[in-house]
């Protein structure tokens, strides 16, 4: 269930410290030049085209509704235009995001982490999330910036992680929301758990597979902790009561609020086998790299790269997974 593979094939591009800031400087600008040249001809064409068709209604004194008609033929060109500059630009783009996740995330990583996995374009498949049987897996899935490795001696795999649902409304018009954005993180746990155990952050909502039974036939049961602040931020659901009882202690659960204090996002954890999954729904997209159009500050970017490292290293921190008492 928890095999993601041979993690010794997602070695990715060159990561041994051959990438350095200067080649991201220069990706960055290769990548703003072809932009700016490209927005520059095309959008002048098209304002140009339009400019001329706007005099020429002018003259002729045209109905309102050709310059109307003029208006949404402009937008509507305007919009296939982009979608086609970001399709013929792809290539420096790609040049750019590598060159940077090479030199300031790969870099960052290898120094927090040991057995260390990299790779920008993969991540955690659908298949495999839903698996765990957490979260509703949606109709649009993608994944990127997958990383395993050690921290502490407690092995880790985590990703980014992007949920959408179709959705028709009474027109008959379909859109896709977004159900969830943000981390998957599966660490292993210093215990193996005979019975599944979920906390959920309130507002997690419908994002969080509602449990049925398991192989045992035994189902989720809503369970009240000992905690009343606890019980009022999270909610615990679990097949066996005795064994939530045993993993939520008082300690347990007082690491638990205060990382849901530190983050923005709302937090489900999973306790499973001998393992503590983690989604994070915070809206964000890590290890991405700042705007094309100006210049990298290479100090900001580090510390922005080393506060979303933290991130992982937090809940490993918080919780205390490298303890043994539980073995």
């Amino acid at each position: 269930m928890y095999d993601l593979g041979n993690r010794s094939k997602m070695s990715g591009f060159c990561y041994n410290g051959c990438m350095k800031f200067e080649d991201v400087e220069k990706k960055r600008e290769a990548y703003k030049e072809v932009l700016v040249k490209r927005f520059s001809i095309t959008y002048g064409i098209i304002f140009g085209v339009f400019l001329l068709f706007l005099v020429i209604n002018i003259v002729n004194s045209s109905s309102m509704f050709s310059l109307f008609l003029a208006f949404w033929l402009l937008l509507f060109f305007g919009i296939f235009a982009l979608v086609i500059i970001l399709i013929t630009v792809k290539n420096e783009r790609t040049a750019y995001h590598q060159a940077y996740k090479g030199y300031f995330v790969h870099q960052s990583l290898s120094k927090t982490f040991s057995k260390l996995v990299y790779n920008r374009e993969q991540g955690i498949g659908k298949e495999y999330l839903r698996a765990t049987g957490m979260i509703n897996t949606g109709d649009r899935y993608s994944t990127n910036d997958y990383v395993h490795g050690e921290y502490k001696d407690v092995a880790f795999t985590q990703a980014d992680v992007h949920i959408e649902v179709e959705h028709t409304d009474s027109d008959g018009d379909t859109t896709y929301v977004t159900i969830f954005k943000g981390r998957f993180m599966d660490f292993e746990f210093p215990k193996k758990f005979s019975f599944r155990v979920e906390v959920a952050e309130k507002g997690f909502g419908a994002n969080r597979v509602p449990g049925g039974k398991n192989q045992n036939g035994r189902s989720f049961e809503k369970i009240e902790l000992e905690s009343s602040e606890f019980n009022k931020m999270f909610r615990t659901y679990a097949e066996d009561g005795f064994e939530a009882f045993y993993i939520l202690d008082p300690a347990m659960m007082n690491n638990i609020l205060t990382l849901g204090e530190k983050h923005k996002g709302k937090i489900l954890l999973c306790f499973i086998d001998s393992h503590l999954l983690v989604g994070l729904n915070d809206g964000k997209d890590a290890f991405e790299p700042p705007s094309v159009f100006k210049p990298i500050d290479e100090q900001a970017e580090v510390k922005k790269v080393t506060e979303e490292i933290n991130l992982i290293t937090g809940f490993v921190d918080e919780l205390k997974l490298n303890r043994k008492i539980f073995k």
